[in-house]
């Protein structure tokens, strides 16, 4: 009996020690800050991690060319770069537009066509952590890299399916080593080319079972590494690892949290939160690092907050908000 009591002792003592371990702090993501490309209104919108609406900018520009500056037609990329200038992949007027953080317009280069200097439906960017920005420059099938001033550095792609060929690219993100992956949409693969844009590996084949890609049009490099893909046509977020093994997968069709209609972007922040741009919901999805659904905002409209058929995401964030590890 008295060996019992004792384990009984022991037991009680685990249960209350594990009960007073200190809980892990939410996070308060009023510093963080979500871009969206808002295309269906012609205009970029900024909110913090919460939802609330900080600032907007941009109109409808005309049916021809030329186009004004902070004029837009259906922009479905969004990026901030370090001085905190904002660009964005002006899609339906084929070209690229700079703003400072305000939205005031600084640049804007590009003409629909096929060269250095011209895009052809351009439908992601990135800042680049050399100042440099890279342009999924969709139906040329290439991407292409500028300097901060729009000055032509690099492309690389062509049309085709054979190895470092992509067909109708859209969307891309970089590693910490600056390799950048593709989400080589209508080849149903991702592509892994080193920053110089040479071709690395691949992985993926058409499917809609786990583990195969139904036209992925987006991706992310997670902290540890593997891959966020996201696929328009099969509602869903699959995770790979560089190699392209089939890690786990979430999402369905529908209107319910953790549901989705044409998921066309996503980003992480430095805590392993996503945010989605649930584009024929017309709302933006938050979830926690397990992909448990935390939070939501957006409706079909014109009015500020509103959305219609949102493209494209990016985050910023204050500098004493990110964990040290985040650097």
């Amino acid at each position: 009996m008295a060996e019992e009591s004792a384990d009984t002792q022991a037991l009680a003592a685990a249960d209350t020690e594990v009960e007073a371990l200190p809980e892990k702090p939410e996070v308060d993501h009023a510093k963080l800050y979500v871009w969206v490309a808002d295309s269906g209104n012609d205009r970029i919108q900024k909110f913090d991690g919460n939802g609330r609406l900080l600032m907007q900018f941009g109109k409808s520009a005309g049916s021809r060319p030329p186009y004004n500056p902070g004029e837009f037609k259906t922009p479905t990329g969004v990026a901030v770069d370090a001085e905190g200038n904002i660009w964005v992949a002006d899609t339906g007027c084929h070209r690229v537009q700079k703003f400072d953080p305000e939205g005031n317009p600084l640049l804007a280069f590009g003409t629909e066509g096929w060269g250095q200097d011209k895009f052809y439906w351009p439908e992601d960017i990135l800042a680049e952590s050399t100042g440099t920005i890279l342009v999924v420059d969709t139906s040329n099938h290439c991407l292409k890299r500028y300097d901060d001033e729009g000055e032509f550095l690099l492309s690389f792609g062509f049309a085709g399916d054979f190895d470092g060929f992509l067909k109708f690219p859209t969307g891309a993100d970089l590693d910490q080593e600056g390799n950048v992956y593709v989400a080589d949409r209508d080849n149903q693969r991702i592509q892994i080319f080193n920053g110089d844009g040479q071709f690395l590996s691949k992985f993926g084949e058409h499917g809609f079972e786990e583990g195969l890609l139904n036209f992925p049009n987006a991706l992310i490099v997670q902290g540890d590494g593997t891959l966020l893909v996201t696929e328009k046509s099969q509602n869903r977020l699959q995770t790979f690892d560089r190699e392209g093994r089939f890690i786990s997968s979430f999402g369905e069709l529908g209107k319910r949290e953790g549901q989705f209609n044409c998921p066309m972007d996503l980003a992480q922040d430095p805590y392993g939160f996503i945010f989605v741009v649930d584009t024929l919901n017309h709302r933006i999805q938050k979830f926690d690092p397990q992909f448990n659904c935390v939070g939501k905002w957006g409706s079909i409209g014109r009015e500020a907050g509103q959305m219609k058929n949102p493209g494209g995401i990016c985050l910023t964030w204050e500098p004493d908000w990110a964990p040290l590890e985040a650097g």
